[in-house]
Order: C-alpha cells, then sequence, then structure tokens
C-alpha cells in the first residue's frame, strides 16, 4: 500500500500528494486481494525484519517489478519517522516501484506542481497487515520553491478540486478529498480525508501535508475495508515533524 494517495519518484509539489497514490498502489493490490484472495502485496502473518527506509527491499514471497527497487535518498532517510514512533503490532514494508504514487490527474493545480519542485525525496511505508493499517511518509526537499509555497499551492489545489484521479494497480481511480479538522502539526499543516472504491472493495485514507522549516512532509493513513484512525494519523504526523525539525537542527 502506499502514501498511497497525494504525491513518483514522484517529481512535483504534489508529488507529496502523489505520494498518497503510491500508497495506494500497494493498497490497491491488497483491495485486489479482498477480491481474490491471491495477492501480490505481502500478507504473511508473521513480523519481518525492519527494511531501511533508504535501501528498500522486496518483500518476502513477492516478485520483484521488472522497473526495479525504488531509491528513496540516503541524505533524507535518517529524517523519516522510525518504528518506534508507531504503535505496536507495526512492521516496515519495503519499497519498491509498485509502492510509489502514480501521477495526480483531474486537478489542474496540481498537475502543474508535479513537474519539477522536487529537489529530493525519501520515502517509507509501514503496516499492520495487508487489509489492517497502514502508514506512509513522504519527505520531500523543495526545489526552485520554497517549502511553504508549495505547501500553500498544493494544499490550495487539492481542497478547490475536491477529487483526483489515480491509478492503482493499474485501474484509474477517483479520490475524494473533504478537509479533516487535525490541530496544527510543525510550521504549518493541511489535512484531508480521502476516500475511493476499488471493485467491491474500498479504501480510506487520511492525508497530511506539513511545513517543518525547509522540508515538505507528507503523512498519509490508510485502511483498505475499513475506516482511517485519526489518533493514529495525528500521533504520526506530530512524530514526523519533531524528526524532521531534529533532522534539521543537525545539518
Amino acid at each position: 500500500m502506499r502514501i498511497r494517495t497525494l504525491l513518483g519518484t514522484a517529481t512535483a509539489a504534489t508529488a507529496a500528494l502523489a505520494m498518497l497514490t503510491g500508497c495506494g498502489a500497494s493498497k490497491g493490490s491488497n483491495a485486489s486481494s479482498a477480491q481474490n484472495v491471491a495477492t501480490s502485496a505481502p500478507t504473511s502473518a508473521s513480523p519481518t525484519t525492519p527494511a531501511t527506509p533508504a535501501t528498500p527491499t522486496t518483500p518476502a514471497g513477492a516478485s520483484a517489478p521488472s522497473s526495479g527497487p525504488s531509491t528513496s535518498s540516503a541524505r533524507l532517510a535518517p529524517a523519516l519517522i522510525q518504528l518506534s514512533d508507531l504503535p505496536a503490532g507495526f512492521r516496515s514494508e519495503g519499497l519498491t516501484q509498485r509502492n510509489l504514487p502514480s501521477m495526480i490527474k483531474g486537478c489542474p493545480g496540481l498537475e502543474v506542481l508535479q513537474q519539477s519542485n522536487i529537489g529530493d525525496q525519501a520515502q517509507a511505508e509501514w503496516t499492520k497487515g495487508a487489509l489492517d493499517d497502514y502508514v506512509d511518509e513522504a519527505i520531500i526537499q523543495p526545489q526552485g520553491e520554497t517549502a511553504a509555497s508549495l505547501v500553500d499551492k498544493a494544499a490550495g489545489a487539492l481542497t478547490a478540486c475536491g477529487a483526483v484521479k489515480v491509478t492503482e494497480e493499474g485501474l484509474s481511480v477517483t479520490l475524494h478529498a473533504t478537509p479533516l479538522s487535525l490541530p496544527q502539526v510543525g510550521d504549518a499543516s493541511h489535512a484531508w480525508h480521502t476516500s475511493a472504491k476499488f471493485g467491491i472493495a474500498s479504501m480510506e485514507m487520511n492525508v497530511v501535508l506539513i511545513r517543518q522549516n525547509d522540508l515538505v512532509l507528507l503523512i498519509a493513513q490508510t485502511r483498505v475495508d475499513g475506516h482511517t484512525n485519526d489518533d493514529l494519523t495525528l500521533s504520526a504526523s506530530q512524530a514526523a515533524a519533531k524528526r524532521a525539525a531534529d533532522f534539521q537542527l543537525k545539518k
């Protein structure tokens, strides 16, 4: 699953949002599992050894995508939240091209932001199981634009559009977004609750776009065939903002 919804090796401001869709890609495979029992996403009940975000690996039993594993910035990786920041029961998920977000369509403002506004980025994902909670994070170092400007533009575009189209496991999916009331996180933050249908399955995702000093953070908390957890969304976002702040102080 992945940040599955808002922001591809994402190439832009909306890449943050696209990342949500990235999350969505693996979620899409889990949604398929609800229909076909067999799924290409890892569904082992036993915890796996946490993967290092900067050097993603293909989960045991899963076929490596033809495009190969993703590359997540080693420089920014230390700023990502850690397994210890999440409730008991979560495990790390390795990133591959399947996890990464597709380009967002159907919202002109976000499409424009996906062109060249990302200088560097790191991504990671954690889950409690195929049809349980997922948490995804993307950290973006803006390029040619300030973090404040990128966050404001992306937030304004998504709120104005209300819905975006992304590709999940080869299927065109429409994500409907509504503002989510959460306490402010970091220097500035915006949150939405999104929902989508995958055939007979459904997906809900909370998305939080955060500015922490010079970095843009994206947290996506997803649940397939279930409901999102606002408390988990907030605690993960607060942990992400703190990690990013500490990282920048050490530079």
